[in-house]
């Protein structure tokens, strides 16, 4: 059973991704995928991929995770920052789905206070949008309820420090309760479940296109077909069990393998931007948008405030991948329905779009609005290859998702180990801290987040390593484009030359420039003499 995934329309061929110069340790991860055996094969590096290879290795299993791009490259770099129970699908009365997302907030909450906090929201009442206050209210207390009381009790309050830039002429006071929020990013939030548990028995490689495989029934080994997107190495992978944790890619890696469950992904594009952060901005704010039910949210991230998500049924990864014109005026126009402050498209600091995987059963059209799908997660094992299949994704129910593949992985894993591989690479507290145009606080060197973080291209540090590609306007390269020349310089001294580092950035300035024109119109400002000579 062999197949190429170059063959399906989803899965394009990788582009060339002008990569840095590898350090030592992808080299030897390489070598690890190319030898011996592995327990489990995941692919994916979203949040299931890397909630999953944390909890496996922590159980000491030998486990390979592989991503065709970077680590959280896809939907998991394009939330919006906030752990929370399931608020919205109370419409839907899916009550086990907001209970079951409950827990998992609070759990993180209570576990992993270095990587989620506790955070008020605050609901703003808008006696336009057609809601009253006390069925808002009345919803929060049985969403309180639901979650057993373990957060802060929801409660009204007429005046608030954010009151200085809203629309007095719609909002009447505010319901605030309480979720949870990222402390640093979604991205980050990804890569910590994965570098910490590096070692020789646990290989994770990002930028390595999976071409194919086939199974072995004799051997029960699955044989997958691998190529380096870095350097450029073919390389074949051995393992007893596959994950298939793609995410909105999932059906398309199915298809490959000619892998049949009872479940497809149905797509939802969500897009945010990044706005300047207004100075009263202290928690996040929901607005009612007096369409379909749905809400938007203005979240404070460090000096930006995130504004959306979209909420667009789309046929296609492609279709879904892309911020257009429309979104942007969508957005625009119910920000400043419900802020006194207006704005336009030049107020824009960074783009944020991702496709939500939703599962719905194979044969449903699934032609409703998006928010009346179910939010639920699914774990299905193929009844005849040792494959399992994940459907669904949230930043919130990782923890449960994971836990439940590795209990439908036990029979086939050896006996949890006492003693852990020692982690080869360094956590962020040891990295060093410099300084970047336009931003006040430091962020960690790239060189650095090369050797330690598996950073491979410009784009891995800037949008995923550190926050400047979404806390500095145009991606890093700045408003005008005067980041470009620091940006050629930090490429030319990883790349191995001032050459290797102007295609590195010029493929970057192009991906942004791309995006940038498809959404707002305007193209990257012209190079500056420096450049030129």
């Amino acid at each position: 059973m062999s197949s190429s995934l170059l063959t399906d329309p989803l899965v394009a061929p990788t582009e060339d991704i002008a990569a840095f110069r590898p350090p030592e340790i992808r080299q030897r991860m390489l070598d690890a995928a190319s030898k011996g055996c592995f327990d489990v094969a995941i692919i994916g590096g979203g949040i299931n991929g890397a909630c999953l290879f944390d909890r496996l290795s922590r159980q000491g299993a030998r486990v390979l995770l592989l991503d065709r791009g970077d680590f959280a490259g896809g939907t998991s770099q394009a939330s919006g920052m906030m752990i929370w129970g399931g608020l919205l699908y109370l419409r839907n009365l899916d009550l086990r789905t907001v209970c079951k997302l409950s827990r998992a907030r609070d759990r993180m909450i209570q576990q992993m206070p270095e990587e989620v906090m506790p955070s008020p929201y605050r609901y703003i009442i808008d006696h336009k949008a057609g809601r009253s206050r006390w069925l808002a209210q009345a919803a929060l207390a049985f969403y309180w309820l639901l979650s057993r009381g373990r957060r802060t009790p929801p409660c009204y309050q007429r005046k608030f420090d954010e009151l200085r830039f809203l629309n007095h002429r719609r909002q009447e006071g505010s319901l605030v309760f309480e979720e949870g929020l990222l402390r640093q990013a979604d991205s980050r939030f990804v890569l910590h479940w994965i570098t910490r548990n590096v070692s020789v028995r646990q290989t994770a490689l990002n930028h390595c296109e999976l071409e194919g495989g086939a199974y072995d029934p004799r051997g029960r080994l699955w044989t997958l077909n691998l190529s380096d997107c870095v350097g450029g190495r073919t390389l074949e992978a051995r393992a007893r069990y596959v994950v298939n944790c793609a995410g909105v890619w999932t059906d398309a890696v199915n298809r490959a393998f000619h892998i049949q469950t009872p479940y497809r992904h149905a797509l939802s594009k969500g897009v945010y931007l990044g706005l300047r952060r207004p100075k009263a901005l202290n928690h996040p704010l929901i607005f009612e948008m007096g369409e379909a039910g749905d809400t938007l949210t203005l979240t404070p991230w460090g000096p930006v405030a995130l504004w959306g998500p979209t909420e667009t049924a789309v046929a296609s990864i492609e279709e879904g991948r892309q911020v257009t014109a429309e979104d942007v005026e969508f957005l625009l126009r119910h920000y400043n329905r419900n802020l006194g402050e207006k704005i336009t498209r030049r107020d824009i600091v960074s783009l944020r779009c991702g496709i939500r995987p939703l599962a719905v059963r194979a044969g449903d059209k699934a032609d409703c609005y998006p928010l009346d799908l179910s939010r639920r997660q699914h774990v299905v094992r193929d009844p005849a290859l040792p494959w399992i299949s994940t459907y669904g994704g949230k930043l919130t129910g990782c923890i449960p998702l994971a836990e439940k593949v590795a209990r439908a992985l036990r029979p086939a894993l050896p006996a949890p180990r006492e003693s852990r591989e020692r982690p080869v690479l360094q956590p962020l507290e040891a990295a060093p801290r410099v300084c970047f145009p336009g931003l006040d606080e430091t962020v960690p060197s790239l060189p650095w987040c090369v050797e330690n973080e598996l950073c491979c291209t410009l784009e891995d540090y800037l949008r995923r390593r550190t926050n400047l590609a979404q806390w500095v306007p145009r991606g890093g390269l700045g408003a005008t484009g005067e980041n470009r020349p620091h940006l050629l310089k930090l490429a030319a001294a990883q790349s191995g030359g001032r050459e290797l580092g102007k295609r590195a950035v010029d493929h970057y300035t192009a991906r942004v420039d791309a995006q940038w024109r498809t959404a707002l119109g305007v193209s990257a400002p012209p190079a500056t003499e420096e450049e030129r000579s």
